[in-house]
Formats: C-alpha cells, sequence, structure tokens
C-alpha cells in the first residue's frame, strides 16, 4: 500500500516534470520567434516624415524615398529659400536649419543669415516660382523655376534660376548637404 502511494506520487512528479520541460521548451521557442520578428520588422518599418505641406502621398523606408517625397521636400526648401520678405526670413532661414547636416550647419547658417541680413537692410520681397522639379539623379534634386525680387511695388529683377539640392537620407530623416542656386541654362 505504501508501495502505491509511493508509486502514484513519482508518477505524477514526473509528469509534471515531463509537461513543465514541455512548456518551457515551447515558451523559449515562442520568446526566440518574437524576437526575430521584432528584429526583422525593426529593419523594414516605414517612417514617414511629414513637409509642412502635403500635395500628394509618399513613402519613406529606412534610406529609401519615394520621389514624391523627395518632390514635395524641394518644394518646401524652395519656398523658405525664395519666398521670403524682411519679416518672414530669419523664420524661413531657422526653418531650412533644421534639415541641415551638422557637419555644414553653421557655414551654412553664416550664409543665410548673410542674405537675411542683405533683404532686411534693403527691404526686399523675394518670391520664387518652380516650373520643373527633377529628382532623377540620387543626391540630387533640382528645382528649376522664376525668382523675382520686389522692393516696394517694383520688381527690381526676375531671373529663371537653378537651384540644386544636394541631401542624403539615414534612417528615414532628410539631410542637407549642399544647396547651389545659379542662373539656368536652359
Amino acid at each position: 500500500m505504501l508501495w502505491n502511494k509511493y508509486k502514484f506520487k513519482l508518477d505524477k512528479y514526473i509528469y509534471e516534470n515531463w509537461t513543465f520541460r514541455i512548456t518551457t521548451t515551447i515558451l523559449v521557442g515562442i520568446i526566440a520567434y518574437q524576437t526575430w520578428l521584432i528584429g526583422e520588422k525593426a529593419n523594414n518599418q516605414k517612417v514617414v516624415v511629414l513637409p509642412p505641406k502635403v500635395t500628394k502621398s509618399f513613402w519613406v523606408s529606412g534610406n529609401q524615398v519615394s520621389k514624391s517625397y523627395l518632390e514635395q521636400m524641394a518644394q518646401m526648401i524652395a519656398f523658405y529659400l525664395f519666398n521670403i520678405s524682411p519679416n518672414t526670413a530669419k523664420l524661413s532661414v531657422d526653418n531650412i536649419l533644421l534639415y541641415v547636416e551638422p557637419q555644414f550647419y553653421s557655414k551654412v547658417k553664416t550664409l543665410l543669415y548673410k542674405q537675411v541680413k542683405y533683404i532686411q537692410e534693403n527691404d526686399i520681397s523675394r518670391v520664387f516660382y518652380p516650373s520643373i522639379i527633377k529628382v532623377d539623379k540620387p543626391g540630387l534634386i533640382q528645382v528649376i523655376g522664376v525668382k523675382r525680387d520686389i522692393i516696394g511695388n517694383k520688381i527690381v529683377s526676375q531671373d529663371q534660376i537653378e537651384l540644386d539640392i544636394g541631401y542624403r537620407i539615414k534612417q528615414g530623416r532628410f539631410w542637407i548637404n549642399s544647396i547651389i542656386v545659379k542662373k539656368y541654362k536652359g
């Protein structure tokens, strides 16, 4: 009789031990799978960074972006660079500086604030009408359009210009690394 009780308890403990081992093995497998899944999803997630005005749908994934995203960023940068008045110049420059790569920040800031000072001292309002945005070359966006400088109610200058924006996409973030403005040679 004692042997039967002992045998019953021993069988029960062995059964519990095996059940615990199997359950633990399954849970370890599930945790390993979820860890792998999280790692995969973290590398493949799409991060959406919005320009101030969204006119088209776009996508951003890691270091890849859609052409419509680049076009909208180009419009935004051109707007902040060339649609300015003495009252809005500093704010526009501050908005552009948010996108400048850190290693170029101080140089670009100095150049843009010289432009702000010139605009404020001469009471110039500037307007830009983009006509073509090219995003075909990796790392370069070209915006072509007409730039007008206005003092009072008179157009002082009107030029067709090309704005070349050098950029880099890092972890879904748009970084400007060069801005070149030149006369357009159609």
